[in-house]
């Protein structure tokens, strides 16, 4: 059941609506509820084709500023944040972290993604020492026991959530300046400047963890309207202070 709502709705919220009554239907259906699939026909309004720009080189690094200026577990938060930049590793993925999967002599972790499946993910050096700062001189131990293990711990001792995550970044993003900052485009600003920077798209699928290429193509159209947009600002022709006087064909001499 849904509350009355007034105005306009977003084309993404209905679509989400229609998706659960006809799962419900079918349910329905399936259970002997129903005796016929009475949504099993019910179009959803197509969605728009849009993606989200990544961030910028400069918000990072005033996002990464902000984070290292900050008084409250600034270590923890910093190292959170290097890793989704780093890695483009979910949300859950990061909170279930654990230390007993982190490979600090390889620079590689283990997560476990969508749908309980294991991956190993590398990490670059200055996560890995972000991580190892966090560790060694700011983590306390937990209260429970069996919560030794968890990477990232509340100054309470108890394992971080989803949501005390997402308020981290609420209050960066407010610090920084930057329009829009939360995990998920922490993962496609990864993506993006993965492949920018010389990145493959078949390793990026791997740690992504997506099953098919059809998403990471997404993650290479950014990443050459991104290219195309630095060799405006780079080329090395329009960069160098040669112009030509003439430009016509030669003429040949008789």
């Amino acid at each position: 059941m849904h509350k009355q709502k007034k105005g306009k709705l977003k084309i993404q919220y209905i679509h989400g609506l229609g998706r659960a009554v006809r799962s419900f239907s079918s349910w329905a259906f399936e259970e002997g509820f129903l005796d016929e699939n009475v949504m099993q026909r019910l179009k959803l309004p197509q969605l728009p084709k849009t993606f989200p720009e990544p961030l910028t080189e400069e918000e990072i690094q005033r996002i990464l500023t902000v984070c290292l200026n900050d008084t409250k577990e600034r270590l923890r938060n910093f190292a959170i944040i290097m890793l989704f930049f780093d890695t483009g590793i979910r949300l859950d993925e990061l909170v279930n972290l654990k230390i007993s999967k982190v490979d600090f002599t390889v620079g590689e972790m283990t997560v476990f993604g969508k749908g309980s499946k294991e991956r190993k993910v590398p990490v670059g050096t200055q996560s890995k020492k972000a991580l190892i700062e966090y560790i060694t001189r700011e983590r306390r131990e937990a209260v429970n026991p069996q919560d030794n293990d968890q990477v990232f711990l509340s100054a309470d001792g108890y394992p971080i959530t989803h949501t005390s995550v997402e308020k981290v970044f609420q209050r960066v993003k407010q610090a920084a300046k930057v329009k829009k900052f939360h995990p998920h485009l922490a993962r496609h600003t990864f993506s993006v400047r993965y492949l920018v920077n010389g990145g493959d798209a078949f390793s990026l699928q791997k740690i992504l963890g997506h099953t098919s290429l059809e998403m990471t193509r997404k993650y290479v159209n950014l990443a050459s309207g991104d290219v195309k947009e630095q060799h405006r600002r780079f080329s090395p022709m329009d960069n160098l202070s040669f112009r030509a006087t003439k430009r016509g064909r030669p003429r040949m001499k008789p």
